[in-house]
């Protein structure tokens, strides 16, 4: 291939290749997602006081590694949940004939995922046993009758149900061909979100079913969207012309997406909040108005990339695609850090 048919991720000529620098790598890109998530918790947890706090003498303390390390590690599982899901959906929409190569790439993404989401979630369930116990982890061998009860409890048994699905496809993942493990194992990453978010507040409400039905769509929706979007800019970066003609159908997605996030979160909000004053004088309310904020924020980005990016996407220059979507991501990084503390919130 000589130079005048070579070309850049920005669908220039070979001879200006140094246009690239004016994209943001891929590690900026996931790294500035999760430094977001993690700046947006610490905040959240100190704007609603469920930081730590040593407790007073003679009562259960579970330590500030629980305290911490809680928060954290369901950010990691979310994140490579989402991920997975992202990566697996993409791959569903690339152009198989033309697109091995890319189909191949996203599905040893996955796996990758799916390896730190399994990991996440096991330092998760840790976390979890000693935050239900009231007991320090390094602790917790001194406490087994407790941990033996609450390795029984619904929300560690929806987490390992999470924890064998990663597992599963981490280990099994690179031995379906792309397109066949996309098409098995779409569905059921996706629902392997499900179970730690349904056994949390959704289930104690006065109208369960609404609410955890609202919840699932909710999560669901989130992952397609937002590991979509990571898949999209982050692991197809090598693969300009599957990006290229990906964008528009991810597009669609994204805006279905965001309308059914959207609605069940005002139907989430409907039921779980006591009364919409609560969405003023209530650090939950505090919370949802925040996930409010920043989806209008996502959506007006959306409306960005679909009045200026897209059109240059479509005759190969991504550059402002990938520009756009380092902020997206950002964004959206801050959004779950939220949605963590959220879960968390009375």
């Amino acid at each position: 291939m000589g130079p005048s048919t070579e070309r850049t991720i920005s669908g220039a000529p070979a001879h200006s290749a140094p246009r690239i620098w004016r994209a943001p790598s891929a590690l900026s890109m996931l790294a500035g997602m999760v430094l977001a998530g993690l700046v947006a918790i610490v905040i959240t947890r100190w704007w609603t006081d469920t930081d730590y706090h040593p407790a007073l003498f003679g009562l259960p303390d579970t330590g500030q590694a629980t305290s911490i390390g809680l928060p954290v590690t369901q950010f990691v599982h979310e994140i490579a949940g989402l991920a997975v899901v992202g990566a697996l959906f993409v791959n569903c929409l690339l152009d198989s004939p033309r697109s091995r190569a890319a189909a191949g790439h996203l599905v040893a993404m996955a796996v990758r995922w799916a390896w730190v989401w399994a990991g996440s979630t096991l330092l998760w369930i840790l976390f979890t046993v000693s935050d239900l116990t009231g007991a320090k982890v390094q602790t917790l061998p001194a406490h087994l009758e407790s941990v033996s009860i609450v390795l029984r409890s619904n929300r560690v048994l929806a987490e390992l149900v999470t924890f064998w699905v990663a597992l599963a496809l981490a280990m099994f993942g690179t031995r379906l061909a792309p397109r066949l493990l996309s098409g098995f194992t779409l569905l059921p990453a996706t629902l392997a979100m499900l179970p730690s978010a349904l056994t949390g507040h959704a289930s104690h409400h006065a109208s369960p079913v609404v609410a955890s039905v609202s919840l699932g769509v909710h999560v669901a929706a989130s992952a397609i969207w937002v590991g979509g979007l990571l898949a999209l800019t982050v692991h197809l970066r090598p693969y300009p012309e599957d990006i290229r003609r990906s964008v528009s159908r991810f597009s669609l997605a994204a805006l279905l997406c965001v309308l059914a996030i959207g609605c069940s979160g005002l139907l989430e909000a409907a039921v779980t909040l006591d009364s919409w004053a609560d969405l003023w004088h209530s650090h939950r309310g505090h919370l949802i108005l925040a996930k409010v904020a920043a989806l209008a924020g996502l959506g007006l980005i959306g409306r960005l990339h679909r009045r200026r990016t897209m059109a240059a996407a479509y005759i190969g220059r991504v550059i402002p695609l990938l520009r756009l979507a380092a902020v997206e991501l950002g964004l959206m990084g801050a959004t779950v850090g939220i949605a963590v503390v959220l879960s968390t919130t009375p």
